[in-house]
């Protein structure tokens, strides 16, 4: 059979393009490697399903790095309210949980958000080919695709490659694409893995796991040169420091720089300040109820108190001048060697992939293969925590669904 589009890869850029395509009338499968659709998507938000987020497509173009620009057509295409009203439709509304601005089911179950995928595709008349790997993707004659799996033959107009990265390789993202679109004539940019935590040199806070600071600084040296800086929520975990401060700015992170954590968000100068005043009004004060008072928790006072030496019973006018910058600079700026960052089976997303320049933004076509479409993971995009991954992955799909030809 020859379909007009033949999706390669199940994943959410996957099957919504497959799902926008049928509707205009084309005839289309889906080809996925792993037994079942979805595996990803199944871990997205810890099982409850993060699809988008609040806000304007504007606002999301901030939330990739320095690729976001090309994402414009794509989000304005299909919107975040766009995303919310298909699944309202559908009868899985998405509710917004205001202080993250993250969206979920309302079941906040990413099986359910799979399930309903299914269904959508059943009722669209979409042909969906579990345990069928793509070895070879050939463009022949008649501006056709011909498509060899670990099974049969497959014949199409179109090809929508949405294979995905390589995080998460337990779910079927293993890179699958990269060869493919390579032996078509496309530039890979080196993967990497991003949104991930980062492991330091001699990392104090091992019991600690759990804690967590809002709207902490970091700032970034390489070579002894500060190259960036950022604020978030920061949390410390059992082996390495990671939440969205620390996940959002992991593409820019190698192994053997340095970072200095501000775990306050307050400036030095500003901490120097509010210490020597309350030193002077209230000397007695403990060191232990100053640092409370900052929003500092509880156990990061006793461990960061013995990593400095200093009696946490002290009083504030006990506190030497040396000691004093040893807080201050411990608080605002504790540098730390990035030892190396997490791996592809801990890291949410990728960095790097199919060039964006081969790739017209408009379309989401290839600029080298007529009919050959990317969407999602497996190009050069990826973007902050949140649910703006998913967001993006749908909306190119959705573009490029639009874009085929009839």
């Amino acid at each position: 059979m020859l379909y007009d589009l033949i999706v390669v890869g199940g994943g959410p850029a996957g099957i919504f393009g497959a799902i926008y395509a049928s509707q205009r009338g084309l005839k289309v499968a889906i080809l996925e490697k792993k037994n079942r659709m979805g595996k990803k998507l199944l871990a997205a938000g810890a099982g409850k399903c993060n699809l988008t987020h609040s806000g304007e497509p504007k606002d999301f173009l901030n939330h990739f790095g320095d690729n976001g620009k090309f994402l414009k057509s794509s989000l304005y295409s299909y919107k975040p309210e766009d995303l919310k009203k298909f699944f309202s439709d559908n009868k899985l509304p998405l509710v917004l949980v205001e202080e993250s601005g993250k969206y979920f089911p309302e079941t906040f179950s990413s099986v359910d958000v799979v399930n309903l995928l299914y269904t959508v595709c059943k009722k669209n008349k979409v042909d969906i080919f579990e345990n069928t790997r793509v070895e070879k993707l050939l463009s022949i004659e008649d501006d056709n695709f011909l498509i060899e799996t670990s099974g049969e033959k497959f014949m199409a107009k179109n090809i929508l490659l949405a294979t995905g990265g390589k995080s998460y390789p337990a779910t079927g993202s293993e890179g699958d694409g990269y060869p493919l679109a390579k032996k078509l004539g496309h530039l890979v940019l080196e993967p990497k893995p991003a949104l991930t935590p980062i492991f330091v040199r001699d990392y104090p806070f091992t019991d600690l796991s759990g804690i967590s600071f809002k709207n902490a600084g970091l700032e970034l040296y390489r070579d002894n040169k500060k190259v960036g800086e950022t604020r978030g929520d920061l949390l410390f975990t059992h082996k390495n420091f990671s939440g969205p401060l620390i996940l959002d700015f992991s593409r820019y992170i190698h192994k053997g720089d340095q970072v200095k954590i501000n775990y306050l968000g307050v400036k030095r100068s500003q901490l120097e300040e509010t210490f020597l005043e309350k030193a002077s009004l209230s000397g007695k004060q403990g060191i232990k109820r100053f640092l409370s008072e900052l929003g500092a928790p509880e156990r990061f006072i006793k461990k960061f108190l013995k990593l400095l030496n200093i009696s946490d019973d002290k009083k504030l006018s006990e506190i030497s001048k040396k000691e004093r910058n040893s807080i201050l600079t411990g608080l605002c700026e504790m540098p730390f060697e990035v030892s190396k960052l997490g791996d592809y089976s801990i890291a949410m997303v990728t960095t790097g992939g199919i060039s964006l320049k081969e790739i017209n933004p408009k379309t989401m076509e290839s600029k080298i293969v007529k009919g050959l479409y990317f969407a999602g993971e497996v190009v050069d995009i990826d973007g902050d925590t949140g649910g703006f991954n998913i967001q993006a992955a749908c909306s190119m799909g959705v573009l490029a669904a639009k874009s085929i030809k009839l």
